[in-house]
């Protein structure tokens, strides 16, 4: 399944490349598209995983933040 995300806190392409890194790292996520303008991802992963999940994982790597938007993207 694929689920669109808001990102918050990107500023280069760094920040871009920490994101990504930190979003594969999440259990079941299998793929991260991540963007800077607009700031967003892709992620495809296994089953669901809650926005909070992301979240943790993303203060790991930096002061960025995730928000879910409603979407209909196919598998």
């Amino acid at each position: 399944m694929k689920k669109e995300y808001e990102l918050q806190g990107m500023s280069c392409g760094g920040c871009v490349s920490n994101v990504k890194r930190a979003l594969l790292q999440v259990p079941d996520v299998t793929e991260a598209e991540v963007h800077l303008n607009p700031q967003g991802a892709v992620i495809t992963m296994n089953k669901s995983i809650a926005v909070d999940e992301l979240q943790t994982q993303l203060k790991k790597a930096g002061h960025y933040t995730i928000k879910e938007i409603v979407s209909n993207l196919s598998a």
